[in-house]
C-alpha cells in the first residue's frame, strides 16, 4: 500500500474528503477487532469466543443500518455527520464502560453509525467509477496502517483502542460531504435474478472468510508460535495485497476466480509454515480487493439505477462478517484450527465459483435482468429501443 497523501489524492479524484475519511474510519473500526479480543476476554473475564460476541453484534448492526436506512431515508450529508458523531460518542463511551454485556450493546450502536456511513459513502461512489476506485482504496490504505497499530496499542489495554477509534472518527464529523438521492420505494427494483445470486456470493465469501480472518491474531500466535506484533505484520501484508488489488481492479474481468484463489490462500495461513502464513494473507487482500468492487460493478450492470443494490452490498457483506465469526469461535473455543481453515477455504472457493458461472451465463440472463432489456432494444434499433424503454 501506499502512504496516507493516497487518500488526499482519491479525494481530489472525485470522492469528497468526507467520505474518505467516513471510510477509513469505519475500516479502523473493524481491522482493530482482532487485536481486541484477547484483551477484552482478560478485561472482562470471559472466553475469547465469547469475547468476539462485539464482533458479531458490531457487524451485524451495520448490515442492518445498510439494508434498513436506503428503504427509510433519502441519502444526505446530515446523516453522515450525524452517524460519525454518534461513532465518536460510543467508542468513548466503549473505553469506559466495567460490564461486558453494555460494552456488547454500545458497539451494536457504534456498528450501525459505521453501516450508516459506509451505505452514505458507497452510495455516491457506484454513482461514479472514480469515486468507487477512490474509496475502495482508501479501505487497504487504512487497513495497512491499523493492523501494526492496533497490535501496539492494544497492549495498552481495549480503553486505549476505543479512544483512537473516537479519535479517528472526529474528521467524519466535521467535513461536509454533498451528498444527493433518493429513498428507494417500494417495489422499485429491478427483477435481476442473477443480482440475488451476486448477493448470496457476497455473503458467502465474507461469512467464511471472516470465520477464520477475525481470529487471525489468535490463531497465528497458537499455531505458528509469533507474537502479536509479529501476526499483525500479516494483517498490513493483507492490506498491502489489498490496496494493489484495489487499484488494479479495474483492468480485470474474472472477479469470481480471484475470490475463489482466497480459499487455499485462506488455508496455507493455518496449514503451512510460517512463510506461507505471511504469503496467504497477502494473497488474501489482494485477491479480495480483486473480486469486490468487479462484483459490485456487475450488480451495477444488473440493476435500473446505479446506486440500486449499493446499500443491499454492503448489508450482505456485513450480514456475513457478523455471521462468520459465531462459526470461528466455536472452531476456536475447540482448538479446531485446522478445521476451521478447511471449511474457510471451501466456502469462499464455492463462493467464486458461484461468481464465475454467473460471469459465465451473461449471454443467458434472464428476461427481466436490465442488461437483457438494453441488449434488445439495442439489437432491435433506435424504433426497438424507444419502445422498450
Amino acid at each position: 500500500m501506499q502512504v496516507p497523501s493516497r487518500i488526499l489524492y482519491g479525494g481530489r479524484q472525485g470522492a469528497p474528503l468526507a467520505l474518505i475519511a467516513a471510510t477509513a474510519a469505519a475500516t479502523l473500526l473493524f481491522s482493530s477487532t482482532p487485536f481486541l479480543i484477547a484483551p477484552i476476554s482478560e478485561s472482562f473475564d470471559v472466553s475469547e469466543g465469547t469475547a468476539g460476541a462485539i464482533s458479531v453484534v458490531q457487524v451485524g448492526a451495520f448490515a442492518a443500518a445498510n439494508f434498513l436506512l436506503p428503504r427509510l431515508v433519502r441519502p444526505n450529508g446530515r446523516i453522515l455527520r450525524a452517524a460519525a458523531s454518534a461513532l465518536v460518542l460510543f467508542n468513548l463511551l466503549s473505553a469506559l464502560v466495567p460490564v461486558f454485556a453494555i460494552l456488547v450493546a454500545l458497539r451494536f450502536f457504534a456498528g450501525a453509525a459505521a453501516g450508516a456511513m459506509t451505505w452514505l459513502t458507497w452510495t455516491n461512489a457506484m454513482r461514479r467509477q472514480s469515486s468507487m476506485s477512490s474509496v475502495a482504496a482508501t479501505g487497504p490504505v487504512t487497513a495497512l496502517i491499523a493492523a501494526p497499530l492496533m497490535a501496539s496499542i492494544a497492549t495498552r489495554g481495549h480503553e486505549a483502542v476505543f479512544v483512537t477509534l473516537a479519535v479517528a472518527a472526529v474528521p467524519a464529523a466535521v467535513f461536509w460531504a454533498p451528498i444527493t438521492g433518493k429513498k428507494r420505494a417500494r417495489g422499485v427494483i429491478s427483477g435481476s435474478r442473477s443480482n440475488r445470486i451476486l448477493l448470496g456470493a457476497l455473503f458467502g465469501a465474507t461469512f467464511f472468510g471472516s470465520a477464520l480472518f477475525i481470529n487471525q491474531s489468535i490463531i497465528s500466535q497458537e499455531v505458528h508460535g509469533i507474537s502479536s506484533l509479529a501476526s499483525s505484520i500479516g494483517f498490513s501484508l493483507n492490506a498491502a495485497g489489498g490496496l494493489i488489488g484495489a487499484r488494479l481492479s479495474k483492468y480485470h474481468r474474472y472477479p469470481g476466480w480471484f475470490m475463489a484463489s482466497i480459499g487455499p490462500a485462506a488455508l496455507l495461513t493455518v496449514v503451512g509454515p510460517l512463510p506461507l502464513f505471511y504469503l496467504g494473507m497477502l494473497w488474501w487482500g489482494f485477491g479480495f480487493w480483486m473480486s469486490i468492487p468487479g462484483i459490485l460493478q456487475m450488480l451495477v450492470d444488473r440493476s435500473l439505477e446505479p446506486s440500486e443494490r449499493a446499500g443491499d452490498g454492503q448489508g450482505v457483506l456485513a450480514l456475513g462478517r457478523a455471521g462468520g465469526p459465531v462459526l470461528g469461535g466455536a472452531f476456536v473455543d475447540a482448538n479446531a484450527y485446522t478445521g476451521l481453515a478447511i471449511t474457510t477455504g471451501i466456502g469462499v472457493a464455492v463462493s467464486g465459483l458461484t461468481v464465475v458461472g454467473v460471469k459465465e451465463g451473461r449471454d443467458r440472463l434472464p428476461p427481466t435482468d436490465p442488461r437483457t432489456i438494453d441488449q434488445q432494444a439495442a439489437d432491435e434499433g433506435p424504433e426497438g429501443e424507444q419502445e422498450t424503454r
